[in-house]
């Protein structure tokens, strides 16, 4: 896959954009019957008891071989040398389902604020595995948002947010996707989902996220190098490896 010129721009310029799908019906398919596997009210839930919980789980990928060659899909990985240069680490990845009737939001945040300290702008890939929209769950952005850079943020029980006077919420708009549909947003762009408020909609996303070769955190001085390599100097990595073990509890909840 290689993104088009005006893709590219429109990535630079609003933080993000949709590409429409990148994988066959067969890989399509494959790859919700894992999610469906793995991501369950079995597993972890997200939410509350009042507005309704739904289920989550991270790092899919170590838990499926299927999905971890999705992973190192090469048409994936070509729209990352792209955005990202010839020396690209996988950085994180996770299922999320709103389920019909839970209400409760994923407030306004950007990714990066989920780390340990101040990280540098990496490219997250959201998979809609259903159609998504504002009815079941789906995205709201501010377009430009991430032209700022990292911002505070706080936490609210198990989410990272940044507080509502930082926020420039009547410039939102939804960003809606159809199933397959590969959205790309930077890692610095607000955004947050919303309630699914719909009686027989699920809203499946499998996120993946990939970060430069020399992905550092800007407080800590930490190296990234326990990230595995996908593509090093500009080739594939058929098994990707990284320099240190990642530790799933070091820099997410």
């Amino acid at each position: 896959m290689t993104l088009s010129d005006e893709q590219v721009k429109d990535f630079r310029e609003l933080g993000f954009v949709n590409i429409g799908p990148i994988f066959n019906q067969g890989d399509t398919e494959s790859i919700q019957s894992e999610y469906d596997r793995l991501v369950t009210m079995d597993s972890q839930t997200l939410g509350n008891d009042d507005e309704g919980r739904f289920p989550y789980r991270a790092m899919l990928n170590f838990r499926s071989e299927k999905l971890k060659a999705i992973t190192q899909d090469k048409n994936l990985l070509d729209g990352m040398v792209q955005l990202l240069g010839t020396d690209v680490r996988f950085w994180w990845d996770q299922g999320i389902n709103k389920s019909p009737g839970a209400g409760s939001y994923i407030d306004w945040h950007q990714d990066n604020g989920y780390a340990n300290g101040v990280t540098p702008e990496y490219v997250t890939c959201w998979l809609a595995l259903d159609d998504s929209s504002p009815e079941n769950g789906g995205l709201y952005v501010i377009p430009e948002s991430h032209k700022a850079g990292p911002r505070d943020h706080e936490w609210r029980g198990v989410h990272a947010v940044v507080s509502e006077q930082f926020v420039e919420a009547e410039k939102a708009q939804p960003l809606n996707a159809k199933a397959g549909d590969m959205l790309l947003f930077s890692s610095y762009l607000l955004h947050q989902t919303v309630g699914n408020t719909s009686k027989d909609k699920q809203r499946r996303a499998w996120v993946m996220q990939y970060c430069r070769g020399d992905h550092a955190n800007e407080t800590t001085g930490e190296v990234y190098d326990n990230r595995p390599w996908v593509v090093k100097a500009g080739e594939y990595v058929e098994n990707p490896w990284s320099e240190r073990v990642f530790d799933l509890r070091g820099d997410r909840p």
